[in-house]
């Protein structure tokens, strides 16, 4: 009985057909709910009934046709007659004419409920239940506001099933009304001013019903299959009369015929015998004459059961149009397999097969052994986007397919997890025109969308997939229609159409690309394949899927979730952290010449050069750019070649990404060989720059097909050692682009411009091939799929990409140790990490390995490998260990649990799934998003070799410290072994960032005397020093070590170069091979060094004395000892690494408060809650706990937040870890927003919190969950308190909640289980030790111009009213586009400076003040100052944070100008952004003034004075535009015109803190004078191809005024655009006439 229901469960029994017509509404379950309360008036209640009885009229009603019922409410609802009443028209309308008026109240709601309990059931007539598709409608007629919840009553008849039409008169309320009916509302809601208008809307009711009615019969009405039993010959005569009797009830149970279920029946043994086919027997009565004859093959001794072969027979021979099979009529596929042994031969491809053909395969085991299976969605993981189906509904889809598309994109749906924080879906149908059928925000139930895509209407007609992607970008990815792209969630097109579209569709799927949409194209049957790439990201074969009929669509529901749900985990996390890493990487990289040569030929549009552009710039903020670092050069060419700015000519990233933004497009032909030729001399002069060769680069960029030879040109570079990176884009060639590369990893083709950004992170990450981690050790693992579903040619791909990981890895004994276990029913070991250390015999053992077949137990095979790391298994646990897993299908036991116990051994996973893996086991195997890899086939696992090797690692070269070689050259040491220690100290310097603000380098060699031969302050590059270590030369003598240690103390302090005050890690390395000649000297200058903070490191070689070696070192962790100096050669190697651990950079924020805010909810673990504890005292344990430097508070929270310390409690690290330790779990819910409003009172004066003395405010959230409250009111108080808030999400956390508490996406951490906190902990300290966008303004005086004592503002009135007002305007800035919500409070300080550059008064940065201010407005000048050189020099030392602007308000220049430039000029590289010069009162020439100025944003060219209108104002923009270049990476910040000053207001008696500012000083939108806009950015693409531009920022017009409603030419469109100079915002075309 149990083997029944499992199968009619499967085939649902039903007994008639129905073929859905609409000419009429012909089959449906009506009833119609009428508002009788008193509010409708006796004539209006007679137009309702008339409406009803008109309506009915339109319908075919009969028992087994339409059913109409009607209930009336107001105070009570009640039954005026049920479905099952009245059968036939006349009944129906003599019945309507009786309903009486019953008046009263208007409980609408608990009318619903009437509804539902009372008509929608099979005692009220209800057809639902039946089986029979028949479509339940209501429809509520109402004009009042209810007296009770319409929602959830709503709600719930809505889940059931039934389509709720609401019709609201007069004056009912909209809302309530949008709670009842269904969505959209624009469909199923009707509103209307009177009971008479009623009888217009008749026919629109009509029309609209019967479309949903007939497609929801279409949706309801049983899917009928066609199904084949596959039984085995071999089953016992019980079992096989078990199997007989199972077929012979189900065939009278099942609705069997023609167009209902079909039936097909075959065993197998060694061969497969057919007993009939499905189209064999329609009826009832042959299935069960055959069924009957049905007898069992009798199996010969010892034959074979060769289950595989049969299933190979079935994929082949039944599932066809010959055979039966109505899968193109849409008709489900299954195939029941009933098995009594194990099978002889492999069932997996087989299997494999039949699954891509969209067949479902169900088995029965009798006898044959079953592994249980766990169902996971894969889905689960992808938890937040917004994805928009553009569904085409031509004519040439047809009924029939367009129903196979609904049903696609239900099931689809149906995998996502939709819900308003979540997944939200949108629809947008479209022929010769786009119409949106369900916006982001329509529905909040993932029930009602999949309600309502089942009665998605098919209209036919043309096919415009261009206007529908344009309609798409404009009218559904917007904020205003539920689009979240501006919290970061990402967003995901699929497009599905069956033809060429009638119109272009490359440029708008580029601009909704360019937007940041992700975009799919699945092409059916006869679609344009070159549009389906035009449409699709990159690359076009992840996001481009081709099938040949509609019935196909279904195969590919598997591979699409797989991929959709896989980029979306990993483009809302992982691409943005990769890029993190990819950056920590080339910013190691310390040489390397960069050179793009860049196509500007006509064919190329505006928009794609800017394209390129930014492709361009986002590589500058990559790299350390610096004359001694990487250097980057630019040529453009069409017809001949132009260098637009040589390898010298720029020397920082901000003025390199100016110059690229200001490259103007000439137009031309395509000349890439000229171009490729006119390299050669730039890269010959690269090595004379310089001095020396370092690695070359050439990265080309073209759009075409070169019209000259590029092949010889391009070898004759790469002869030279340049590497080409070839760029191919639209119609460029693959060979020609092969031809300039000389490799195919080299080469990139991408279908259009926008595609440049998603190809970046390849080439960058080829490039920074992680030098610094070459010599780290490490233990790399692979677990791969062994199973019987990968192909012969699948697995060896495997293998190749095994080899090609292990080619690229430094094995070696001391290197990297390699193993390989793989895996399918059995694990089995081929080669442990200990058994080869050569690549060749790694290599032969992977060549020779065999595929072992059966099925996937990826979890037992996690168990066993986990041995392996173990030392006793030739692992090497404590340094790194890393296992590649590699499954191309569903593991059929768990995964977390075995994965997790790895994971805590410290072992990090990476997870690759290719096929059918799935994504949710993948993620938990891997325990994060950022190790999981999905692909669509094994080809692409070569893609994965770059990613995999450039994904995070602990093996960063040291950045910044101090560090001195004090070097033993007494005369037991050979030439040699000198020389060993010098390579042994390049080895240290070829380990670290060498430079004047990284790592500095000074050696003192040491024999009877101690002699410096180079401080830290001479050398300023790693070739440099590296050439002064080869310099160096022994001198002999005798072994002083303590009087060396004496003498090398001064040679840290600030004179030599060393930077103890800054708080440089400062490292010395004693390096010695014997007994010191003076070891009672030995202690006190090793204590003196440490007291000051220097790190020793004692390094003994051959007869050093190891006691001595410890008394230097002062900790034995930091000796290190070798036996003789050819050992020193590997030392280095661990010395690196603690070195680097050493020299973590100290924490920006020396004073700080941090608060601890802890989730200690139910769902945590006893375990998981002591784990989180240990994170905790981990964490504070990273910071210098005191009352005057970092204080640290605790509380915790579930459904109610706990106070656990405040600030001012506990004042060590002890007392901290101590009360951490003791706390005790709450175990209730998860309130967020609750506690987050608690934890407002920690951030009090009271509570001691330093908030107003200006110390960071930081505030780090530990959760693993969801929030029950809401979480958006009280995160932005806190974030407007300023306070910096850092959020820690473990497991399934909602990653938009967590967007929407910190409002920064870098300042959120998540991890897969509590285990994986420990991992996370550094950076979590290094993020919040990053200072918040900070900004210094420091103010200058130059009044050169008077004489004798007086008071400041003296003499200059203009000043003394203008100063209050600029400094309380410059004191807050609001909403940078990077630090949204959260205000700017810019410190403030001024300096006096004499004529000699001495400081006269001096004020420290602080926040603004009115005591200061009122200070400086009185004081009492006792000398002239002036502007000259010395003043810029005094400002120099003076900045230390992020952003500083330096304000000089000057009455002249007093130095001649290009002195002052100069200076200037120096003043702008020691790290000052902007420096902003106002004249006073009385200055007739500012030009002068403007020549030492520089970082102003928009608006530089108009000068700044004192007596200017709302000075402050053009002031506070010129810092906003500086801390939104510094903080932000915004280069360009255009703000609109001042508006119109406001009339004077009245006076007012002054209040401290606060000043009253005269009118109004509303700004302008940019060219159209509207005062109202506020700040506006603008973004404005370069002119078209052909058009000259201005030939510099002089010949800028000022101001353009323009009509409305003139019409522009496309090139003099593109001129203004040139013209105005501002490119990085998109809002000053909104403005110009032709947007």
């Amino acid at each position: 009985m149990i083997l029944f229901a499992y199968i009619t469960d499967s085939f649902p029994v039903s007994d008639t057909y129905s073929t859905p017509a609409c000419a009429r509404t012909s089959l449906a379950d009506i009833v119609f709910l009428l508002d009788g309360s008193s509010s409708i008036s006796p004539e209006s209640f007679k137009e309702m009934l008339l409406f009803l009885q008109n309506f009915i009229q339109n319908l075919d009603v009969g028992a087994a046709k339409v059913r109409v019922g009607v209930a009336q409410y107001s105070d009570q609802p009640y039954k005026e007659f049920l479905l099952k009443d009245h059968m036939d028209e006349a009944s129906l309308l003599d019945q309507v004419s009786k309903i009486p008026h019953r008046q009263g109240g208007t409980f609408t709601g608990q009318a619903i409920t009437f509804l539902q309990e009372t008509f929608f059931t099979p005692e009220g007539g209800s057809r639902a239940a039946e089986g029979k598709g028949v479509p339940q409608i209501a429809v509520v007629i109402t004009d009042g506001d209810s007296s009770d919840d319409v929602l959830e009553p709503a709600r719930q008849l809505r889940q059931k099933g039934v389509i709720v039409f609401a019709i609201g008169v007069g004056g009912s309320n909209a809302a309530e009304l949008q709670g009842i009916a269904n969505r959209p509302h624009e469909r199923f809601l009707f509103s209307i001013n009177s009971y008479q208008a009623l009888q217009q809307l008749t026919d629109r009711l009509l029309q609209i019903l019967c479309v949903s009615v007939e497609d929801k019969h279409t949706a309801l009405v049983q899917k009928f299959s066609d199904i084949y039993f596959l039984v085995d010959s071999g089953l016992s005569t019980t079992d096989f009369q078990l199997i007989k009797a199972m077929l012979t009830r189900l065939v009278n149970q099942l609705n069997v015929g023609d167009m209902a279920h079909r039936i097909g029946l075959a065993q197998y043994g060694r061969d497969t015998k057919v007993e009939f086919l499905a189209n064999q027997h329609i009826t009832r009565e042959e299935l069960m004459a055959n069924v009957r004859r049905f007898r069992a093959r009798r199996l010969q001794a010892n034959e074979q059961r060769n289950l595989g072969g049969a299933l190979t027979y079935a994929a082949n021979k039944f599932f066809s149009t010959r055979a039966g099979s109505r899968e193109d009529l849409g008709f489900r596929q299954f195939l029941v397999v009933v098995s009594g042994a194990n099978s002889s031969d492999s069932v997996y491809q087989p299997s494999r097969l039949l699954k891509s053909e969209g067949v479902t395969v169900m088995g029965i085991g009798l006898g044959s052994v079953l592994t249980p299976s766990f169902i996971f969605t894969d889905c689960l993981a992808a938890r937040v986007a917004d994805v928009v189906f553009i569904v085409d509904e031509s004519g040439s889809i047809g009924g029939t397919n367009f129903q196979l598309m609904r049903t696609f994109l239900q099931k689809m749906v149906e995998r996502l997890d939709v819900q308003p924080n979540r997944i939200r879906v949108g629809i947008v149908m479209y022929n010769d025109n786009p119409k949106g059928r369900v916006f982001l925000d329509t529905f909040n139930d993932k029930n009602e969308i999949l309600q309502f895509i089942k009665i998605l209407p098919y209209h036919g007609g043309g096919t415009k997939t261009g206007l529908a992607l344009n309609f798409t970008r404009q009218e559904v990815f917007v904020k205003d229609r539920g689009s979240r792209r501006s919290q970061g969630v990402q967003q995901v097109a699929v497009v599905i159409t069956d033809g060429e579209s009638q119109d272009e569709v490359e440029k708008e799927a580029a601009d909704l690309r360019r937007d940041g949409v992700t975009v799919y194209a699945i092409g059916i049957k006869d679609a344009n394949k070159t549009q389906l790439v035009q449409m699709a990201s990159h690359p076009a074969k992840k996001h481009m899927f081709i099938v040949d009929s509609f019935t196909k669509l279904k195969t590919l529901l598997k591979t699409l979730e797989k991929i959709v749900c896989s980029n979306i985990l990993h483009q809302s996390f992982t691409i943005n952290t990769r890029r993190t890493f990819i950056k920590e990487g080339c910013m190691q990289t310390d040489e390397a010449d960069i050179f793009f040569l860049i196509d500007q030929s006509g064919s190329i549009w505006p928009n794609d050069f800017t394209d390129m552009k930014k492709f361009i710039t986002e590589f500058l903020h990559t790299f350390r750019i610096g004359p001694d670092h990487v250097r980057i050069g630019l040529v453009k060419y069409a017809d001949s070649p132009t260098l637009e700015f040589d390898l010298t000519t720029y020397t920082d990233s901000k003025t390199l990404e100016k110059a690229v933004l200001d490259i103007r497009q000439v137009g031309g032909g395509t000349e890439t060989g000229r171009g490729l030729r006119f390299m050669e001399d730039l890269f010959e002069r690269a090595v004379k720059t310089r001095g020396h060769k370092v690695p070359e680069y050439l990265i080309v960029i073209t759009d075409g097909k070169s019209t000259d030879e590029v092949k010889v040109p391009a070898g004759k570079l790469r002869a030279h050692g340049v590497i080409i990176y070839a760029i191919g884009v639209k119609s460029a060639e693959e060979e020609e682009l092969n031809e300039i590369s000389g490799s195919p990893k080299k080469t990139f083709l991408v279908n259009n411009f926008d595609a440049l950004k998603p190809i970046k992170d390849d080439i960058i990450t080829d490039m920074c091939s992680l030098d610094a981690c070459r010599d780290i050790p490490g233990d790399l693992l692979f677990l791969i799929d062994s199973s019987g579903s990968i192909r012969s040619d699948e697995y060896q791909k495997m293998k190749d990409f095994m080899k090609a990981m292990v080619g690229k890895s430094q094995v070696g004994q001391e290197m990297v140790h390699v193993g390989v276990m793989q895996f399918s029913t059995i694990q089995k070991l081929e080669f442990q990490l200990n058994n080869f250390y050569d690549k060749g015999d790694m290599w032969k053992n992977i060549d020779d390995m065999q595929q072992l077949g059966g099925g996937t137990h990826t979890g037992q095979a996690l168990n066993e490998v986990s041995l392996y790391f173990d030392l006793a298994s030739g692992g090497r646990p404590g340094i790194r260990q890393n296992l590649i897993v590699i499954t191309d299908g569903e593991s059929q036991d768990q995964v977390k649990g075995p994965a997790e116990v790895l994971r805590q051994k410290g072992v990090t996973i990476f997870s690759i799934g290719v096929v059918n893996a799935n994504t949710t086991q993948l993620l938990e195997i891997s325990g994060s998003e950022e190790f999981v890899f999905t692909k669509r086939d094994f080809d692409a696992l070569k893609d994965l070799e770059r990613i995999l090797l450039s994904l995070p690692s602990e093996c960063k070269k040291t950045e910044v410290a101090d560090i001195i070689f004090l070097v033993d050259g007494s005369t037991s040491i050979t030439d040699q072994k000198f020389k060993n220690m010098q390579k042994f100290m390049e080895s240290i310097v070829n380990e670290t960032s060498v430079g004047v603000n990284m790592t500095r380098f000074g050696v003192i060699l040491y024999s009877s005397e101690a002699k410096s031969n180079f401080t830290l302050k001479e050398y300023s590059s790693k070739r440099q020093v590296l050439k002064a270590i080869q310099a160096l030369e022994s001198p002999n003598g005798d072994t002083y070590t303590g009087k060396a240690l004496a003498y090398t103390l001064q040679y840290f302090e600030e004179k030599y170069g060393g930077r103890r005050a800054s708080k440089v890690p400062q490292i010395l390395m004693v390096i010695t091979d014997g007994d010191a000649t003076d070891p009672n000297n030995l202690k006190a200058p090793s204590v003196a060094l440490r007291e000051k903070g220097i790190s020793i490191y004692s390094i003994g070689v051959e007869g050093a004395n190891k006691a001595e070696l410890e008394i230097v070192a002062g900790e034995p962790s930091r000796v290190f000892f070798v036996d003789n100096f050819e050992a020193l050669d590997t030392l280095y190697k661990n010395i690196s690494h603690i070195l680097c651990s050493d020299t973590i950079p100290v924490c920006k924020k020396e004073k700080a408060d941090l608060v601890l805010l802890v989730d200690t909810s139910e769902s945590i673990t006893d375990a998981d809650y002591s784990t989180m504890k240990t994170f905790m005292t981990n964490l504070v344990g990273s910071f210098k706990i005191s009352q005057d430097l970092v204080r640290v508070g605790v509380a915790q929270f579930s459904s109610q937040p706990k106070k656990e310390f405040y600030l001012n409690q506990f004042n060590t690290e002890e007392e901290v870890t101590k009360n951490i330790l003791d706390m005790v779990q709450q175990k209730e819910g998860t309130m967020i927003g609750r506690a987050l409003d608690f934890i407002k009172s920690y951030f009090k004066t009271s509570a001691g919190s330093r908030i107003k003395s200006s110390v960071s405010q930081n505030l780090v959230l530990l959760t693993d969950g969801e929030s029950n409250d809401n979480v958006v009111q009280a995160a932005e108080v806190l974030r407007e308190m300023g306070i910096e808030i850092f959020v820690i999400g473990i497991g399934a956390v909602n990653k938009l909640e967590l967007k929407k508490i910190t409002a920064n996406s870098d300042r959120i951490f998540t991890v897969q289980d509590f285990g994986s906190l420990a991992k996370i902990k550094q950076k979590v300290v290094e993020t919040i030790c990053e200072p918040a966008c900070s900004i210094d303004v420091a103010i200058g005086f130059d009044m050169s111009q008077r004489s004798g004592s007086q008071l400041l503002v003296s003499g200059f009135p203009k000043l003394r009213a203008a100063l209050p007002e600029i400094l309380h305007y410059v004191s807050t800035l609001n909403s940078l586009c990077c630090v949204q919500n959260t205000p700017i409070k810019p410190n403030i300080a001024f300096r006096l400076v004499g004529e000699d550059g001495r400081t006269l008064d001096d004020y420290n940065f602080e926040p603004f003040s009115e005591a200061v201010v009122d200070k400086v407005m009185n004081l009492q000048m006792s000398e002239t100052t002036f502007f000259n050189t010395a003043l810029l020099t005094s400002f120099q030392e003076k900045f230390n944070t992020q952003s500083k602007v330096l304000v000089v308000f000057t009455d002249g220049l007093d130095e001649d100008v290009m002195k002052l430039e100069h200076q200037s000029e120096l003043l702008r590289l020691s790290g000052v952004n902007a420096l902003l010069a106002v004249a006073l009162d009385g200055v007739r020439d500012s030009s002068q003034i403007q020549m030492v100025e520089f970082g102003r944003g928009f608006g530089y060219k108009v000068p700044l004075s004192v007596g200017m209108q709302s000075v402050g104002s053009t002031l506070l923009k010129q810092i906003d535009a500086v801390a939104e270049r510094e903080c932000c990476g915004v280069m360009c910040k255009c703000s609109g015109h001042e508006g119109s000053r406001g009339s004077r207001g009245s006076s007012a008696a002054k209040v401290k803190g606060h000043r009253q500012r005269s009118g109004s000083t509303g700004q302008t939108k940019l060219l159209t004078g509207d005062a109202s806009s506020g700040q506006r950015r603008s973004r404005l693409s370069s002119g078209p191809a052909g058009i000259s531009p201005p030939p510099s920022h002089a010949s800028r017009p000022l101001a353009i005024q323009l009509q409305a409603s003139v019409l522009l030419p496309e090139r003099l469109r593109g001129y203004l655009r040139l013209s105005l100079g501002c490119w990085e915002d998109s809002t000053v075309e909104e403005h110009l006439p032709w947007s």
